[in-house]
């Protein structure tokens, strides 16, 4: 057989298999996520949180999970039935596929292109698709207005999502993880070369995820519960997973772009390549990224949600214009310093 044939197919295959991996991965990535969240909420609290199911708690979030999924899935009488089944699936697979070009370690990628960064928002901006179309589905004005919030705070805070990290890439001058991370390990940290860029890039990314202070998507004391109103069972597990999944992703992405990635603050051991670097730079890139995911817990536990005009204005008159400041800083830090 031709070797190129042979080539292509060996890519196929792993990237099948890639992609099954992480798929069985979002699950245990939702409860872990969720697990943190119940434990760090309560101690911020002064509460003990869950400690029965488990030792030390620590298998509530699964329950709570399945017992979720085992939960009589019901749809309203009125709704149109294939959009309201097909919502869930859009919002879950837009969190999933995203992590297909996340770095994990040297070489751990299951799709390394040369335009990943392009992938990850094409990907990660189905997911205003998926709330959109299961608010208009479920024949509900909360549902609906839900939905449209939805639209609204997305497309919204893309703008400044998307210009925080033009400025990563006009800085590496890639638009690939894999290297934007080697980049850093021979320039340093491109958070000491993004300090408008990362305030920025964690905001934004809050907001696109719908968590506090900005859920105004799912507003409980005002819109019951937005665009999942009507949803139960299976389908509304499958919003609850897609939750925390995308927060783990917003963190291993904001890792990946301001702090090195898989790169430990400290010059990589020459000793450790192979197998042993691929399991230290997975320790540095998990550390990193759950101690981000307990400042986004931290962050719910300390502010109110704000109002909508309050979101909206934070988005065009606060992060857009600072996202371009910050563009043009970096531009010009480029030519001065010959990076």
């Amino acid at each position: 057989m031709d070797p190129a044939v042979v080539e292509t197919l060996l890519g196929i295959v792993r990237f099948v298999a890639a992609t099954t991996l992480l798929l069985l991965l979002t699950v245990p990535t939702a409860f872990i996520v969720g697990q943190m969240e119940l434990k760090v909420l309560a101690q911020m609290q002064l509460r003990y949180g869950p400690n029965r199911v488990g030792p030390w708690g620590m298998f509530q979030s699964a329950v709570h999970g399945f017992k979720m999924l085992a939960k009589e899935d019901l749809t309203p009488d009125r709704a149109d039935v294939p959009t309201f089944t097909l919502a869930p699936w859009m919002v879950f697979m837009a969190a999933a596929m995203s992590m297909l070009v996340i770095p994990f370690a040297p070489g751990l990628v299951a799709f390394d292109s040369e335009i990943s960064v392009i992938y990850f928002f094409a990907i990660i901006g189905l997911s205003v698709v998926g709330m959109l179309v299961a608010g208009w589905a479920s024949y509900n004005k909360y549902s609906l207005l839900g939905g449209l919030r939805s639209a609204a705070q997305m497309v919204s805070y893309e703008i400044p999502l998307t210009l925080s990290i033009v400025g990563v890439v006009v800085l590496t001058g890639s638009l690939s993880f894999t290297q934007i991370v080697e980049w850093q390990l021979d320039h340093g940290w491109a958070i000491v070369w993004q300090l408008i860029g990362f305030p920025i890039f964690f905001i934004a990314a809050a907001a696109e995820i719908n968590r506090t202070p900005f859920d105004m998507v799912e507003a409980d004391s005002e819109i019951v519960a937005g665009p999942f109103t009507e949803y139960s069972g299976m389908r509304f597990g499958f919003f609850y997973f897609a939750e925390y999944v995308a927060l783990f992703i917003m963190c291993a992405i904001l890792v990946t772009l301001f702090f090195g990635g898989w790169l430990a603050p400290w010059p990589l051991p020459a000793q450790l390549d192979g197998f042993a670097g691929t399991v230290y730079g997975l320790f540095w890139f998990f550390l990193k990224t759950y101690f981000f995911v307990v400042v986004a817990i931290w962050v719910r536990a300390t502010l109110p949600r704000v109002r909508v005009d309050q979101l909206m204005g934070m988005a065009w008159k606060g992060l857009l214009p600072l996202a371009l400041v910050n563009l043009f800083v970096t531009a010009a830090v480029v030519l001065i310093f010959n990076l």
